[in-house]
């Protein structure tokens, strides 16, 4: 009953007359534009995702946007706030200001419109979990208006244990003319009793043993409590001939407890060597970032220039460490195994401050009909200084003054064909030393990268597109050495193939499919003594993700139904290269209905996932293991007022 409450919470609330975004009609499938990744409201598709862009994790790397302007995030951005995101990669970059080699996660705010409108959402599952949300949309005068709601999930894991999560967050836009916007906004997630799921490490080169799903194998007492916020500004003005846009944010991340819950040595019928749990707590992820960009474009007969000139910077605030080991000794990976909860004592934390401005300027020129050209250059000022609990030890500084530029075009060879491609080099920060590293959360400075791609774009219809391309990102790579420490290994270069297929077949009939095939290899001095493999941790050759929406009636019926599927080769699960997780593949199948009367619009979605139950694992970039979903399903009902 207690997981039932945030849904007729959500219907308690709802007042008749009005919400947000018409919720009944998102559909992440018809609304792509292509099948490099994208989301709309709770649904997401494609081969890459915010967190996986060509093997590495965009929005750790820096490279978040909130409507084209740098965002520096350090936790997930309230879905009561935007509603999706696209990934800025390959053909997608193309025209994109400063693109960034890792790929840009681009949000789209949710802004008021004209006409009050409420939505309601209710959805039961995964795994028996229940969720609610309401949003509403209220028009104060003709150019000013406000948006936002309020939403949370009890949630069920598939490895067991459970969680609540709490959201809200609003939006004020107002237009004082029909090319000017200034929009304030803020919400926030609230985390609570999610308590740390068990996470293994293979024996060696050892097979993994078949824990049950479903069944919680972790420590009640390793809760994690924590909460976000994020707030800011953007407006676009006129300003004569010239365009003005500028964003300001903060984005932080409070987790007054958190644990680890990590079994080492882990043996084929489960029996585990070491248990150990890391208790944290009192850490702080906290950026204030912005960007003001001047534009000016000129069009002549077919020509079109755009000149940018941007001014961005962050100050990023981390405390971390004064983290505490528990030994709790060997243990079983398939059976429950619950320990009281012993005295903890965290320790003071170490400080992390970075600042980082920079200056750049743009170049754009289109032809109708014959292709285009995107220049940048900028230049970045770094700093990060770690000063250590123990005044006893030195205060670290690092310091960076990267030139970074980029070079891009497209080719239109026919109507119907295009060729492209572009040259970027990047500063990007590097992922926090994982959970089993001696030095647990410490973050090195940020790195400088390359990526070069080029590819094809075919419009096999007016409604069906393919492109295909190839790619090289460069990176240093840092991961644990066999000393548990995390450092520097080596620099990795992930190059690869991609292809998407996207767009309507038939009236009605919609698909968004994309294959990624990754060759990742790692170099370097760790590679050479033979420390490690050539190969990153967790990387996989071959990443399918397959979409199709079939609504019935040539698109007319209220009838719709869809078939995801997703395909992953073997994936590499540790560090010699040794061992590796079966390939997997998935098949979700789910039908929706719609119906309306003059007061609303409904939507019925029902979805089974993972149908076929097919039994695998989720490898960290660290090694460590944790089982994939197993079937479930999801029902949702909602309602536009």
């Amino acid at each position: 009953m207690k997981a039932l409450s945030v849904l007729f919470a959500s219907v308690a609330l709802c007042a008749p007359g009005a919400a947000l975004a018409q919720r009944t009609g998102e559909n992440a499938v018809t609304q792509a534009g292509d099948a490099f990744g994208s989301s709309v409201g709770n649904e997401k598709i494609g081969i890459y995702s915010p967190e996986d862009v060509r093997g590495f994790n965009p929005i750790d790397a820096g490279n978040a946007r909130i409507e084209g302007l740098y965002f520096d995030q350090q936790e997930r951005v309230p879905n009561r706030i935007v509603d999706g995101n696209t990934i800025r990669v390959g053909i997608a970059a193309q025209r994109y200001p400063f693109p960034a080699p890792t790929g840009i996660v681009d949000y789209r705010l949710i802004l008021p419109g004209k006409k009050p409108i409420a939505s309601v959402v209710q959805e039961l599952g995964p795994f028996g979990g229940a969720a609610g949300s309401i949003e509403v949309q209220i028009p104060i005068t003709a150019s000013l208006g406000i948006s936002g709601g309020v939403g949370g999930r009890n949630q069920e894991r598939p490895e067991g244990g459970s969680g609540r999560i709490r959201n809200f967050g609003f939006t004020v836009g107002w237009r004082p003319t029909d090319r000017a916007l200034v929009a304030v906004f803020a919400g926030g997630y609230f985390l609570h009793d999610d308590e740390a799921r068990a996470t293994l490490f293979a024996a060696g080169n050892s097979a993994l043993p078949r824990v049950p799903p479903r069944v919680f194998l972790g420590q009640a007492w390793t809760d994690r409590n924590m909460t976000s916020r994020a707030m800011g500004l953007v407006s676009h003005f006129p300003l004569g001939a010239f365009k003005l846009e500028a964003g300001a944010f903060r984005s932080n991340r409070k987790t007054a407890t958190g644990f680890s819950d990590i079994l080492s040595g882990v043996t084929p019928d489960g029996r585990v060597a070491s248990r150990t749990i890391i208790a944290d707590g009192n850490s702080l992820d906290e950026s204030y970032s912005g960007e003001v960009r001047l534009s000016r474009q000129w069009t002549h007969k077919d020509r079109t220039q755009t000149l940018f000139l941007s001014v961005k910077g962050r100050r990023k605030e981390r405390l971390f460490g004064g983290t505490q080991r528990i030994a709790l000794g060997a243990s079983s990976a398939i059976l429950a195994d619950f320990r009281p909860r012993p005295s903890i004592s965290l320790g003071p934390k170490n400080r992390d401050v970075v600042r980082q401005a920079s200056v750049g300027i743009g170049y754009s020129v289109g032809w109708q009909g014959i292709g285009s050209v995107d220049l940048s250059v900028s230049k970045s000022r770094y700093s990060k200084t770690i000063t250590l609990a123990n005044p006893a030890l030195p205060v670290a500084v690092t310091r960076d003054s990267p030139l970074l530029w980029s070079v891009s075009g497209t080719l239109t060879l026919s109507p119907r064909l295009a060729l492209y491609g572009g040259y970027v080099r990047g500063f990007e920060e590097t992922l926090v030393a994982p959970e089993i590293a001696t030095n647990r959360n410490e973050a090195p400075p940020a790195a400088r990268t390359r990526q070069v791609d080029f590819g094809i774009r075919y419009s096999i219809s007016r409604k069906l597109t393919l492109v295909a391309g190839l790619f090289s990102v460069r990176k240093p790579y840092f991961n644990i050495d066999p000393s548990l420490r995390y450092r520097q290994l080596g620099s990795v270069d992930n190059r690869g193939i991609e292809v998407s297929l996207s767009g309507q077949i038939a009236p009605g009939l919609s698909i968004v499919s994309g294959t990624v095939l990754l060759d990742p290899q790692i170099s370097g001095e760790a590679v050479t003594a033979g420390l490690i493999g050539k190969r990153p941790i967790g990387s996989a050759a071959r990443r399918t993700s397959g979409n199709l929406d079939w609504r019935l009636n040539q698109g007319k019926s209220p009838f719709s139904f869809d078939i995801a599927i997703e395909s992953f080769s073997k994936r590499t699960a540790n560090g010699s290269n040794a061992l590796s997780v079966p390939a997997r593949e998935t098949v979700n199948l789910g039908a929706r209905y719609r119906f309306s009367t003059n007061s609303f619009k409904g939507l019925f979605r029902l979805q089974v996932i993972n149908v076929f139950d097919d039994y695998g694992w989720l490898v960290s970039s660290s090694g460590g293991l944790t089982i994939a979903n197993s079937r479930t399903f999801t029902a949702q009902l909602l309602f536009d007022f």
